[in-house]
């Protein structure tokens, strides 16, 4: 389908008001459709524009980007993901594409950007009318930030002509007289113009959602908020400085740790309490944790799909009636340290024939290893231990581990009994990623006690660390330089955002094309349980050139526009 009827289909369709968020507030003319002017003339149709942006958001977790990445492999072996790790990615077979969704989603909020001052959203109130309005159109352009990242992030690169691109940048609604084969904008335009939007968005947004105010109360919680925005800023910054978009020269590694510098600030400082970090919630619980900045709608527990049991459907070991989908890879487990935070290779307490004993709390919060427990049941992946085992069924892990972040104890799926739900949510931003963010710009900026804002590098990384029950501090006190400690940060990032999204994309932004090319692991664990053994359990044919997305082959084929080198 050409560009220009794509987008007169969607701009009809956005002229229909035809959104899942608001079709009970829907009266339509004999021809079941609605004008301009009328959408216009009610609040309640026109912000069903910036409503179908925010219905774009991804709401689950089906943590395919990390089986993509070194941090895990699948059992589902019909997945496109599995196709694309054995060599399949091309710009015709793209199962990570953020194209369509990403301009789909940006022609609903140029839209309404376009028509929001001429909409009366509180006819009776002057006051009210002008803070709503200047806050949804703050909102309007953080979520421009969201998907024009994405775009970055996934479609940017070096292109044929020897040029750092970014992605043809759309800041209005394309009419007819408008050129729509457009080219890709500079990797720094696009940058520029995201940083652009996110000031904005900062401007009209309140840090969090807090009290009973109509503008910005609780009630909006889930809508993105100040903070949620300067954390996309700092993370456009990171990605901005990272090495391979560095030569596009648009942000330093100073300006990117005073962008994050700026967050942390405004969230009142370096606040890592245990308490605030959680990855299900219990009860019917309905707040969020202090370090999420920003996430769905809590889904209440309804027994079925992502709003009861579906992640945990999806990934606890058969044992647990779940299909063990997401199995975390050997490499990943090694990357948890012993509990005094020394790396376990340099531990002279690790021993690798007794290898999850004194480790990094974090390991048993995120994996589930053999002899673990969870809701009450022992999972046993060694050889002949039952259905858990490695490899010894479909829904069996092929790593010898099964994924724990994210699954809630209190989901039951036992058929013979009362099958549970649990509320779920997706997290959009949290805190701890603005420290990891702060952390690695401020160490290749200054090196590890370099100052940015009244924090460094070392201060953050100790605070996430004792937060996640390192024993001691003394090993990072211990590193001396930036290189040591970039190894360090590199290792906490795998760890705190695990499964969250972010290792596909980080191993490529810092251009470690030997780590996309490897094959992941797994352990064998013998019978007794005294060898533990790694072996290959997944392959990966990465090329170095994918360190960056491709643009849609569908996208070249209709217009001269220039494709990234290798694709």
């Amino acid at each position: 389908m050409q560009r220009n009827k794509l987008y007169k289909i969607l701009y009809i369709l956005l002229l229909a008001v035809l959104v899942g968020s608001c079709d009970s507030y829907l009266e339509t003319d004999e021809d079941n459709r609605l004008i301009t002017e009328e959408v216009i003339a009610d609040p309640s149709l026109a912000e069903g524009w910036l409503l179908k942006a925010y219905k774009g958001l991804p709401t689950n977790y089906n943590f395919n980007i990390d089986v993509a990445s070194d941090d895990a492999t699948t059992n589902n072996l019909g997945l496109n993901i599995v196709s694309m790790n054995e060599g399949g990615w091309a710009s015709d077979f793209n199962p990570i594409s953020q194209w369509s969704n990403a301009y789909e989603n940006i022609l609903y909020i140029n839209t309404f950007l376009e028509y929001a001052d001429d909409v009366i959203w509180f006819p009776s109130n002057a006051l009210k009318n002008d803070a709503f309005r200047d806050r949804i159109k703050a909102e309007a352009y953080g979520l421009r930030a969201w998907y024009n990242f994405n775009l970055l992030q996934a479609h940017s690169g070096r292109a044929t002509n020897g040029q750092i691109l970014g992605f043809p940048i759309v800041d209005k609604v394309l009419t007819d007289q408008d050129i729509f084969e457009l080219p890709r904008n500079t990797f720094a335009e696009c940058v520029t113009f995201i940083l652009q939007d996110c000031n904005l968005a900062i401007q009209g947004l309140p840090a969090r959602y807090a009290g009973d105010d109509a503008v910005t109360g609780t009630r909006n919680l889930n809508r993105i908020s100040g903070l949620a925005v300067g954390l996309i800023k700092s993370r456009v910054a990171l990605y901005a400085a990272s090495p391979s978009y560095a030569d596009s020269g648009v942000i330093s590694w100073q300006e990117a740790a005073n962008m994050a510098a700026e967050v942390i600030v405004q969230n009142g400082g370096i606040v890592t309490s245990p308490n605030d970090v959680t990855f299900y919630l219990a009860g019917d619980a309905s707040e969020q944790p202090q370090d999420i900045l920003w996430s769905s709608t809590i889904v209440p527990n309804t027994g079925q799909g992502t709003g009861g049991n579906g992640w945990e459907r999806a990934n606890l070991p058969p044992s647990l009636f779940g299909n063990g989908n997401t199995n975390p890879t050997q490499g990943f487990v090694e990357s948890f340290g012993t509990s005094d935070g020394t790396p376990v290779f340099e531990s002279s307490s690790y021993d690798a024939n007794n290898p999850y004993v004194d480790r990094d709390p974090r390991l048993d919060m995120y994996v589930i290893t053999n002899r673990s427990t969870f809701s009450g049941s022992t999972v046993k992946t060694a050889v002949n231990s039952g259905i858990d085992a490695l490899n010894s069924n479909a829904l069996a892990t092929r790593t010898g581990y099964y994924i724990k972040k994210f699954m809630n104890p209190q989901v039951s799926l036992d058929p013979s009994g009362n099958v549970t739900g649990a509320p779920h949510y997706y997290t959009y931003a949290r805190m701890t990623e603005a420290y990891l963010n702060f952390a690695e710009a401020a160490n290749e900026a200054g090196g590890p006690d370099a100052d940015f804002g009244g924090f460094s590098s070392r201060a953050v990384i100790n605070a996430i660390r004792t937060r996640a029950g390192i024993t001691n501090t003394a090993y990072v006190d211990a590193l001396e330089g930036t290189d040591d400690m970039r190894d360090l940060i590199h290792n906490e990032r795998r760890i705190e955002l695990a499964f969250e999204g972010h290792r596909f994309w980080d191993i490529r932004r810092w251009g470690l094309t030997n780590v996309i090319a490897e094959d992941v692991r797994g352990i064998q664990i013998s019978e007794d349980e005294t060898q533990f053994t790694p072996f290959t359990s997944g392959a990966r044919n990465y090329r170095s050139y994918q360190i960056y997305g491709p643009i849609p082959l569908s996208e070249i084929q209709k217009y001269d526009i220039i494709q990234n080198s290798g694709w």
